[in-house]
């Protein structure tokens, strides 16, 4: 489209407020910079503490853990009969069935078709077993009988 000049007619955005090809004044003047702005002052914190403040460090690194060096304790609970060494034993031999035979946790659940957080769940001690269907899918995929999972 043209505009009445037969110049072709200029799209602008809806924040343009005149043409773009006419040049605009500089908005600063090029003589002298702008006055430096004061700096605002810290408050001071108040305590009702008798004891003097220590000074804040700044942020200090945090210690990583390494998921090999940590183990939750064991506890024996009343009401499981077998107490939490027994499942202790029990998923440390899930976890060695899994390592000899090559299975990822991720994988072997998607290949059953069960939740992968019901194998990781177990494996980190949030849930104290894996329930008996799950275990079947899983037995199956593996080609062995569920009990022979656990040692």
């Amino acid at each position: 489209m043209n505009d009445s000049n037969g110049e072709p007619r200029i799209r602008r955005s809806a924040g343009m407020l005149k043409n773009p090809r006419e040049t605009a004044e500089p908005r600063l003047s090029a003589g002298k910079p702008p006055p430096p702005r004061p700096q605002a002052k810290q408050p001071e914190c108040v305590s009702a503490s008798p004891y003097p403040k220590a000074p804040r460090a700044r942020s200090a690194p945090k210690p990583k853990v390494l998921m090999g060096e940590v183990a939750a304790p064991i506890q024996k609970f009343a009401a499981s009969g077998g107490g939490g060494q027994e499942i202790s034993k029990q998923r440390e031999a899930f976890r060695a069935f899994m390592t000899a035979r090559h299975l990822r946790p991720t994988e072997w659940a998607r290949a059953a078709g069960v939740p992968p957080g019901e194998i990781l769940g177990y494996l980190t001690a949030k849930t104290r077993c894996i329930a008996p269907e799950s275990l079947e899918k899983l037995a199956r995929v593996a080609k062995v009988a569920p009990q022979d999972m656990f040692g």
